[in-house]
């Protein structure tokens, strides 16, 4: 029964380390947008200016989970899931509706 309980502590211990490696982050989102996103979406790029405060969280979960990057596809389909998934945080916390939106890229 001992080892069995230090096992599950180990396990668990493993678990609680991992859990903010795993978890999404707007601090890396911010960099993916940086670097895949940035090079077109300014003001005179070819896909206008993005920035998180131009849509509400509910509306930037919206464009995540059905928009998938429609005009270039291949953008969306180049990243990892993780990638999309700190992306998606970076506008998330600095959305229009966010506690701290965004105010400078």
């Amino acid at each position: 029964m001992t080892r069995l309980l230090r096992i599950l502590t180990i396990f668990a211990l493993v678990m609680i380390l991992a859990s903010p490696v795993l978890a999404a982050s707007s601090r890396r989102g911010k960099r993916v947008f940086k670097k895949n996103c940035k090079t077109c979406h300014t003001r005179k790029g070819e896909g206008g200016k993005l920035s998180p405060l131009q849509k509400t969280q509910a509306q930037w979960r919206i464009y995540f989970k059905k928009n998938h990057h429609q005009d270039k596809p291949e953008i969306w389909q180049g990243m990892s899931k993780k990638q999309r998934k700190d992306l998606l945080k970076f506008f998330l916390d600095f959305a229009l509706d966010s506690d701290q939106p965004e105010t400078c890229g």
